[in-house]
């Protein structure tokens, strides 16, 4: 009986070595380097912080810990992951611990970084701009001309902003089909500057395009209560007091069968 249990263990041991028998040489191996110059930064991938690479330089000179973050490369030897660590390093003269990883690409990238160090909203614009997603340029553009924040042109493209919405940009998938919608409400949020201190504010803006949306909304009208009445809004975090107050003045001095109601 003995026997045959060592048999049977001695089987089980062979069984799960052979399936194990190529992990082995499917892990990369890691190398190092003193010449800098075989590396190159990929296109899309976040751009170089000084600030960032100063506070590098610091840490390493206290403790060199390199080796046990190697960066990764691809085939081409193009940076996807530690740019900052390979600037840092050669501004120190030290040797780049490096592995080569395939089938790794911008989406990737910034989920690797995303849990290390937080891509903000432009990181993840630069990045699809420079992959040459023509939706992103689009969007890029729309805010650059206009001087709105990221979360203001996700407003007046998609009249909102956060969520899906957030997601979809984050992984590539944003899609711009209403260009010429949010550039009219961009157009007209750009027209009540001098009016109103609010038109970079968010959630002001939020409560605008739900103005927009109604169907005897007239902007000349806003505009005109707007000239002498703008100064009265107060600042809010909430979007149903903004459109209260845009309501009040939307109907100030004006005879009941022409009010309209905005929430």
């Amino acid at each position: 009986m003995k026997g045959k249990e060592t048999a049977a263990y001695d089987d089980y041991v062979d069984n799960i070595l052979s399936t194990t028998s190529n992990i082995s040489s499917s892990v990369p191996t890691r190398l190092t380097t003193r010449s800098y110059s075989m590396f190159s930064f990929l296109n899309g991938n976040r751009k170089i912080t000084r600030k960032k690479v100063r506070k590098l330089v610091k840490a390493i000179e206290n403790n060199d810990m390199t080796h046990l973050f190697p960066i990764l490369v691809n085939q081409d030897l193009k940076i996807l992951d530690g740019q900052h660590r390979y600037v840092a390093c050669s501004e120190l003269s030290l040797p780049i611990h490096y592995v080569i990883v395939d089938d790794m690409d911008i989406s990737t990238i910034a989920n690797l970084n995303d849990n290390q160090d937080k891509w903000t909203a432009y990181d993840f614009l630069n990045a699809w701009c420079e992959a040459g997603l023509h939706d992103y340029k689009i969007f890029a553009g729309f805010i650059r001309k206009y001087g709105f924040s990221f979360s203001v042109g996700q407003v007046l493209l998609f009249g909102k902003w956060g969520g899906k919405n957030y997601d979809d940009f984050r992984e590539g998938r944003m899609k711009v089909d209403n260009l010429q919608e949010g550039t009219e409400r961009a157009d007209w949020i750009h027209s009540l500057k001098e009016l109103s201190p609010h038109t970079t504010d968010r959630t002001f803006v939020l409560a605008m395009v739900q103005c927009f949306k109604h169907k005897d909304y007239s902007h000349d009208r806003m505009k005109r209560k707007l000239s002498y009445l703008g100064n009265t809004i107060k600042k809010s975090t909430n979007k149903q007091e903004y459109l209260r107050q845009l309501e009040d003045i939307y109907n100030y001095k004006t005879a009941e069968a022409n009010k309209i109601r905005f929430w």
